[in-house]
């Protein structure tokens, strides 16, 4: 078995360097922009989003499942037929959707280049996720780190400097065609490189082992957009720009948990997976509580020191009143770490459905929600929703993996029971110690020994 702690630490660093990246590129935008054109970008971003999962079919969603039902060298032949599958499809509905809006754009008053660079940066991103999908389950992490580093980079660099050939009234452009234009770039080099080894554009097994796989997680990824996104969009809707930017931001900033999350479960599928197929439970059990235990203390340790650091990472004080949110985003991104252990159980068999379902009635939760709580409290409000959402989605995938019958889930509600007490204890304590900075920066600071001592001991990450 490959080396899990190279792995790891690889998708650890990768996780540094982008959150890195992103911490301190986003006070400058923020700044740059301002919130109302942050706000803008920011919901720009979110269709983007929708128009990557939507067009693709999500055809790289089966990339990890064919390891097991297609022979190993049978694997880019199959990856070359399912991107080209995804592009054809992209090319499809973006081609409907441009004629759509040139059609009503008066009607409308739709903006139809906005439109265009938003779905030809949809394609490329969802390229550079195909190609992420691809190197994690054949456990090539370093180019991973490679691509994702890259991308990030190059579209933060190409952003900034078209931020300034725009007045400031109209300067949100520079963000957005500075993602687009590298995101195209990136996403034709990962097609012609994946259709250069598997030489494979159509091929009818492998489309009809791909869509019945995969079509369910489209409205999978879909509902997580609008879980995750809807807030900004109702904010900005409900209540203008400001507020969803200010919203954004502390939602970009709390997404640290989110991709350490990312980091972890990245390395611990595969692994997960292997242990799963071979039969070692046991093995299997007792890195899961290493695991659960190290993100149960740095979410906790994110709790804790978020208030200093959230004011740091926004230099322009109208954003922090968003301060507040982030430790409850944070505690949202727990239940969706609680929730990758049944959903990751449902995958592995192959019940697409019901993980779909699962995440399309959380997202219509987070919507009625949003609609009420967000007229009551405003940002807070949709702060809230989002946390009650995610445990939702985490109960509903429990419930569900608990009741399969064709293997039995192999967690007990008292595997993350004291990982969650503790990361509302650490909630409670940073909220009456908000004032005292030193001693909550001490407890974090005990923590951080103490589970990098075990790590050391183990000579395991988990």
């Amino acid at each position: 078995m490959h080396s899990k702690n190279k792995i790891t630490l690889l998708n650890i660093a990768s996780t540094i360097v982008l959150q890195g990246l992103a911490f301190f590129s986003g006070p400058i935008f923020s700044s740059v922009l301002g919130t109302n054109n942050y706000g803008i970008a920011a919901v720009y971003l979110t269709w983007v989003q929708i128009a990557s999962i939507a067009f693709s079919l999500q055809a790289g969603g089966a990339v990890a499942v064919a390891r097991i039902d297609f022979p190993m060298e049978d694997q880019e032949k199959y990856q070359s037929s399912a991107l080209s599958l995804a592009t054809l499809s992209f090319a499809g509905f973006s081609t409907v959707i441009l004629l759509f809006s040139v059609a009503t754009q008066g009607f409308l008053g739709l903006n139809v280049k906005m439109i265009a660079l938003g779905l030809a940066q949809g394609w490329g991103m969802y390229c550079v996720t195909f190609m992420n999908s691809k190197y994690a389950y054949e456990f090539k992490a370093g180019r991973n780190f490679i691509l994702s580093v890259s991308a990030s980079a190059l579209t933060i660099v190409a952003s900034l400097l078209l931020i300034n050939t725009f007045t400031l009234e109209e300067n949100y452009w520079g963000r957005i065609i500075g993602q687009s234009a590298i995101y195209v770039l990136i996403g034709m080099v990962v097609y012609v490189n994946i259709f250069r080894t598997g030489r494979i554009f159509y091929n009818k097994e492998y489309w009809k082992f791909t869509l019945p796989i995969t079509i369910p997680t489209i409205f999978h990824s879909l509902a997580h957009i609008v879980l995750n996104q809807s807030d900004k969009v109702m904010l900005q809707g409900m209540i203008g720009n400001s507020p969803a930017g200010i919203y954004a931001l502390a939602s970009t900033f709390s997404a640290v948990m989110n991709a350490v999350w990312h980091a972890f479960n990245n390395s611990w599928v595969p692994f997960y997976y292997e242990y799963t197929r071979q039969d070692q439970i046991d093995e299997m059990k007792k890195h899961a509580r290493n695991y659960i235990e190290l993100f149960s203390i740095v979410c906790i340790g994110f709790i804790l020191l978020s208030r200093e650091v959230f004011h740091l990472y926004a230099s322009d004080k109208d954003f922090w009143l968003g301060t507040g949110y982030v430790p409850l985003l944070a505690i949202g991104y727990y239940f969706v770490f609680m929730y990758s252990f049944p959903v990751n159980f449902e995958f592995y068999n192959k019940k697409t459905k019901s993980i779909a379902i699962g995440t399309i009635s959380a997202a219509g939760i987070n919507i009625i929600l949003n609609y009420l709580m967000i007229k009551w409290i405003g940002g807070l409000g949709a702060v809230i929703s989002t946390v009650i959402s995610h445990f939702f989605l985490f109960a509903f995938h429990y419930i569900r993996s608990k009741r399969m019958k064709e293997m039995k889930f192999p967690f007990e509600m008292r595997d993350f029971i004291f990982g969650l007490v503790c990361v509302l204890v650490a909630y409670f304590i940073s909220s009456l110690l908000k004032d005292l900075w030193s001693i909550r920066w001490c407890c974090g600071g005990v923590l951080g020994i103490y589970i990098l001592t075990k790590i050391l001991k183990r000579r395991e990450i988990f």
